[in-house]
């Protein structure tokens, strides 16, 4: 488990003293699952949580990163952190916050390589079964077969 000291200053060398006291109440695992929920069910489904830092500061969280995945790369990037609070279970997950890592999501996604269509081996193919009609979309949005 890593553990981030904030806003603690910690000389060189020499006796270090610590003073903070806290009760975990939410486990590192339990946050990430939260954080992934959340993620899944009101950012993207191609997002989840990865396991946390404990961050040590004014305030103890659990910082999870969020991480974004594409069918044809995985793991591309982290899109942002979403903090959970080791006592109440809290998270940061305001409007702002989604609005924060759907934009890092975004450029993330524009550096990925195209999708590339694979043919499907003749072998895999339905035998027997005509093929179904293509089928285009008109500048009008509408969908009619292709002549």
């Amino acid at each position: 488990m890593t553990i981030i000291l904030d806003n603690y200053t910690i000389p060189e060398k020499g006796q270090v003293e610590l003073k903070a006291s806290f009760e975990i109440k939410v486990t590192a695992e339990e946050a990430r699952r939260k954080v992934n929920r959340w993620l899944l069910e009101f950012v993207s489904t191609q997002m989840g949580g990865e396991m946390p830092t404990l961050i040590v500061s004014e305030r103890v969280v659990w910082r999870v990163p969020a991480y974004i995945s594409f069918p044809h790369t995985g793991r591309a990037g982290v899109a942002g952190y979403v903090d959970v609070d080791v006592e109440t279970g809290a998270m940061n997950n305001t409007p702002e916050r989604q609005a924060e890592i759907e934009k890092f999501a975004t450029e993330i996604a524009k550096q990925q390589p195209p999708f590339k269509v694979r043919e499907a081996s003749v072998e895999y193919l339905a035998k027997n079964i005509p093929y179904a009609k293509n089928l285009i979309i008109t500048d009008k949005g509408e969908i009619k077969p292709e002549s």
